[in-house]
């Protein structure tokens, strides 16, 4: 699948397989562990939302474990496969301009030259997160190849809303 037919897919049809986490990345420091039970089970049905229900049962396990481990839910076997650089931006799969630049800006600010973990998302400052998962990353961008010039995207938290009409 091309870099622009991964963009345009947003969350893949099929579950992908587990990623190994690089050994050499450079990794965030781990959250505190100070969620109750009941938040913790909060965080993984909300990370959940995503996705179709048939990977709930396998993605419940993996987001609890990255919840223990990291203190957070990256959602890492989601990560795009494709190479995270700003490219030029007639690469991009948009149907304007302005949001093939916005989609080279968050892929630039995601550069593992450029940022601080991110394989985190974190792109300075040890929390400043362009997302706070990789579904957002990737329903973020499927929204901007989508996106026309008279349209805004919505993002609540770093969540993606849709696009609304805008002048």
């Amino acid at each position: 699948m091309t870099f622009q037919q991964q963009i345009k897919q947003g969350i893949p049809n099929e579950l992908p397989a587990v990623k190994p986490y690089p050994v050499d990345a450079n990794r965030a420091p781990k959250r505190k562990d100070i969620l109750s039970k009941a938040e913790k089970q909060l965080a993984i049905r909300n990370a959940l939302r995503y996705f179709p229900k048939a990977w709930h049962g396998e993605l419940a396990t993996e987001f609890a474990q990255e919840l223990k481990d990291f203190g957070r839910i990256y959602m890492y076997r989601f990560k795009p496969e494709y190479a995270l650089k700003a490219r030029p931006i007639s690469d991009y799969p948009a149907k304007c301009e302005q949001a093939a630049a916005i989609m080279l800006m968050i892929d630039n600010n995601l550069d593992p030259a450029v940022a601080q973990h991110p394989e985190e998302l974190i792109t300075y400052g040890g929390n400043g997160g362009v997302f706070q998962n990789w579904a957002q990353y990737r329903l973020t961008m499927q929204y901007l190849s989508e996106m026309q010039s008279d349209q805004t995207l919505h993002m609540y938290s770093g969540h993606p809303m849709g696009l609304f009409p805008s002048s």
